[in-house]
Parts: structure tokens; sequence; C-alpha cells
């Protein structure tokens, strides 16, 4: 049961304030496989301002970064914070820069 609902500007704040998380074994797997380093995901998640933020579903958010050696595609990471504002990585991949820049076009 959620007790609070999150909006992007609570998923911001939280983020500033972010110094520890908690990566789940799926987004362990997925960085093995699509080779991320977890070490650059933790610089994301604690220093990078993410160049988008989506709600997803309930205290769910995709955060785009850059990607850390690729500069065509963007790294989304996928995170869900709980009640006690705890986050919790869900997933991660990449994609194409281009998928970003149609979501935000103007």
């Amino acid at each position: 049961m959620i007790i609070f609902e999150y909006s992007l500007e609570d998923a911001f704040d939280i983020l500033k304030e972010c110094t520890d998380f908690r990566i789940i074994n799926h987004a362990l797997n997925r960085t093995d496989v699509r080779r991320i380093p977890i070490e650059y995901i933790e610089k994301c998640l604690k220093s990078l301002k993410p160049l988008g933020i989506n709600k997803t579903r309930e205290n769910r958010f995709s955060l785009i970064y850059p990607h850390e050696t690729k500069s065509t595609e963007d790294l989304y990471i996928i995170i869900e914070i709980n009640d006690f504002k705890e986050i919790e990585v869900i997933t991660i991949y990449t994609k194409s820069i281009l998928r970003r820049l149609r979501e935000y076009e103007i």
C-alpha cells in the first residue's frame, strides 16, 4: 500500500538529496549485460542533473542521463521511491538520443 505519491518535483528534490540507493538484482544483471559501470550509475544519481525525467507510474520514474561513452545514446535509469524516500534502481537501458529529442521537442 502506497501512502505517499510523489510528483516529478518531489522526485527531483529527493534525487538532489540522494546519498544512497539500492540496486535490485534485475538492474545489476542489466549493468553486466549492457556493460554500464555501477560507478557511473552512482555518479548519475548522486551528482548529475538528469537530461529528462518522466513519471511512469506511482512513485516510479524514468531518468535520462548522457551515456558515459557513446555520444549518440542516452542512459535511462528507472527508479522507484518508497514512502521513506528511499530510492531503488529497477532497471537501466540505453536508447538513441533521438528518442529524447523527440520526446522533449518544443
